[in-house]
Parts: structure tokens; C-alpha cells; sequence
């Protein structure tokens, strides 16, 4: 069955080449970026790959974008949009780990808050976050990055049982690092 996916932060690695692969698997895909100047490379990668993308400005910080997104009829959420910082966690500054928080967890929880109403309402749904295996495991020196993940391990525990009940599964990927130029930028902070 066909479904709409809304995936964030589709504007490069694991969120863009999910976007495509399920577009081209028949699947209406609400791509989404960070910021509108991302939508452009988005949407010439899907025509070099053939397939049609919705793609949207959504920055997971932003309510106005997540108050957005509730009117958007959704089957699967894919939160995907993440962000990290390397270094001594005794020397990062306060502003990065809360940064870090900010995109990793509170605003996965608060776009998938609202995204769940519409899922409640048709009596099912799926939402998939895409942890890390540092949600697993804590690896020295990208100690903010661990626990944001720790903590969104959390939340979809928590979200897996309550949801059941009301036909929504809620599922955690835990990738290892890969080639998407991510960990190249969190090496860079």
C-alpha cells in the first residue's frame, strides 16, 4: 500500500536517498530541508533519479514549520533531521549541547506531537526515528551527539508502547557512520 511519508532533513545523506528510494516505490514523499536554499538540489536529484518529491522548508526548530506540517495528511513520519558536535564534552559550549537538544529530540518530539494528531484521527500510523548507534553506545569526544540519542532511544520506548494501542508503530533505526558527509561535519565543529 502506497502511503505518504513525510521524512526531515531530506536535504542530504540518509534523509535524501530514503526520500528517493521510497518515492520510487510508489510512495507520495513530503521531502524536507532545513533551510529553502536546500529545496533546489533536492528537487534536481529526484528528477535525475526520475521520481516526483513534495519537498518542503521544514527546520524541526521552527513551530511555525512543525504547526505547518499538522495540516499535512501523513502515514509514516521519518524523523530524520539531526545535528552533532564533536569535542571534549567538558569544553563544548553550553549553547551547542542545547542546540543539539533543540534539533535531536525536543524537535522531533514536538513535530511528531503534532504530526500524531492526524495518525490518531485515521486510527493508525508509523514513526520512524533515526537514532544512531551512539543512542546505543557513548563514543568519546561527540558526547552531546551520544546523548541526544540516548535520549531519543527514550522517547520512542516510551512512544512504541502508548502508541500500539492505537494502531500507530513507532520504530528506531541505529545506523553506524556512513558516507553521508555527516560525520565529516560533526568532525569539522
Amino acid at each position: 500500500m502506497n502511503q505518504t511519508v513525510l521524512i526531515t532533513g531530506a536535504g542530504s545523506g540518509f534523509g535524501l536517498g530514503a526520500s528517493i528510494e521510497l518515492a520510487r516505490r510508489g510512495n507520495a514523499v513530503i521531502a524536507t530541508t532545513q533551510i529553502v536554499a536546500q529545496i533546489t538540489a533536492v528537487k534536481a536529484a529526484a528528477e535525475t533519479a526520475g521520481v516526483k518529491l513534495r519537498v518542503e522548508k521544514l527546520d524541526v526548530q521552527d513551530s511555525a514549520d512543525r504547526k505547518r506540517a499538522e495540516d499535512w495528511d501523513v502515514d509514516v513520519l521519518v524523523n530524520n533531521a539531526g545535528i552533532g558536535e564533536s569535542g571534549p564534552i567538558a569544553e563544548i559550549p553550553m549553547e551547542l549541547v542545547r542546540s543539539n537538544f533543540e534539533t535531536n529530540v525536543f524537535g522531533a518530539l514536538e513535530l511528531t506531537q503534532g504530526v500524531l494528531k492526524g495518525m490518531l484521527k485515521k486510527g493508525g500510523g508509523k514513526i520512524v526515528n533515526l537514532s544512531s548507534i551512539a543512542g546505543r553506545i557513548t563514543i568519546p569526544f561527540i558526547g552531546p551527539y551520544c546523548m541526544t540519542k540516548h535520549a531519543l532511544e527514550g522517547m520512542g520506548k516510551a512512544m512504541r508502547v502508548e502508541l500500539a494501542p492505537q494502531g500507530i508503530d513507532v520504530c528506531m533505526i541505529n545506523p553506524a557512520a556512513h558516507n553521508t558527509g555527516f560525520n565529516d561535519s560533526m568532525a569539522a565543529t
